[in-house]
């Protein structure tokens, strides 16, 4: 065998045991090298308060005659204390959901829409986002102290069309606007029914 032989029959053996050695290493590791998960951020753009009822609280029955003042919302903070990201429309669908706490007043409009939640999430389709309500309280004109505010079912769901696609290392993003219904009933309690809508999506980048 001669001396270019050898060489080349040298370089072949070194070629197949490094590329066995990478492979086994590949196969032996858990450590995923390349995420497969990408990110999901979700923003609330302005919510516009919408007040129904009357708003007028009375003082009774010790004055006389009875005397009533206007009631003025000073302010709703609404505390959001988990998101659920769904891949499908159907809510039996667990979907994923992520811990936060963010707090945000009603009658008080953003500068900038401030982020809710940032995850990572799996390569899917996001369909539908929910937003879980931990608390509601409201500060009222002419009423010592934070009032109690109930939103039905303490879940706000917001159907996400089209559908926002996450890729594997790249950040999606969705913004969220919509109305906020607060009607004060006649037994003095409060409600809060917003109504959501994804405002705008960026694909991933």
């Amino acid at each position: 065998m001669d001396l270019a032989t050898r060489k080349m029959v040298y370089y072949g053996l070194v070629g197949l045991l490094i590329a066995g050695s990478t492979i086994a290493l590949f196969q032996a590791s858990p450590v995923q090298f390349l995420p497969k998960d990408g990110t999901l951020s979700i923003y609330l753009a302005d919510i516009q308060p919408d007040i129904q009822g009357n708003q007028v609280i009375s003082f009774g029955p010790l004055l006389s005659p009875i005397s009533q003042t206007p009631q003025g919302l000073l302010s709703l903070n609404v505390t959001i204390d988990s998101v659920t990201i769904h891949s499908n429309g159907d809510l039996n669908d667990a979907g994923m959901t992520t811990n936060t706490k963010f707090t945000f007043d009603v009658m008080k409009p953003f500068d900038v829409s401030p982020l809710i939640s940032n995850a990572k999430v799996p390569v899917e389709n996001v369909t539908m986002v929910s937003l879980h309500v931990g608390s509601a309280t409201a500060a009222v004109k002419g009423l010592a102290g934070l009032q109690p505010v109930k939103v039905p079912s303490e879940e706000l769901k917001i159907p996400v069309s089209p559908a926002v696609h996450v890729k594997a290392q790249m950040t999606s993003s969705i913004v969220i606007s919509g109305t906020a219904h607060i009607v004060f009933q006649g037994n003095g309690s409060i409600i809060l029914t917003p109504v959501l809508h994804v405002e705008k999506t960026t694909e991933p980048q």
